[in-house]
């Protein structure tokens, strides 16, 4: 059973980035099931360490199109991203001293972080590409 299911409320309306999305999501549920199938070590530090470069190549494209849309919000778009990269930091580094461990806590954080910053942020700089397009 994944962690989390894509669905239409992902969709942005911008598909490179829905495409990313969609890959980031995948790389969370293949490290969700592989932790609920009870691997551990060199198996999850593999998958959290994947899942982490995904997101930091993900965030640099996602910020490279704001800038090419001009969108206005740029500067505090950028910090969360700072801010959630550092947030998984931390939780890759608890995983790798335990041995290759994920917790509850950290699948919370993944799915909690995925839907909240794409419903709630992502769909800003879209809606003001679709702006600037017309």
């Amino acid at each position: 059973m994944p962690l989390m299911p894509w669905d239409k409320t992902l969709d942005i309306g911008v598909a490179a980035m829905n495409d990313e999305h969609h890959d980031l999501l995948d790389i969370m549920n293949e490290l969700y099931d592989a932790h609920t199938a009870g691997k551990h070590g060199a198996s999850i530090n593999a998958l959290v360490a994947k899942l982490g470069a995904a997101c930091t190549e993900h965030f640099a494209h996602e910020e490279a199109y704001m800038q090419r849309v001009g969108y206005p919000g740029f500067d505090g778009h950028k910090m969360l991203h700072v801010k959630l990269l550092t947030r998984y930091g931390e939780f890759a580094g608890q995983i790798r001293s335990a041995g290759g461990e994920a917790n509850d806590e950290f699948f919370h954080f993944l799915k909690f972080w995925l839907n909240s910053h794409i419903k709630g942020v992502d769909t800003k700089y879209a809606a003001h590409a679709v702006g600037v397009s017309r």
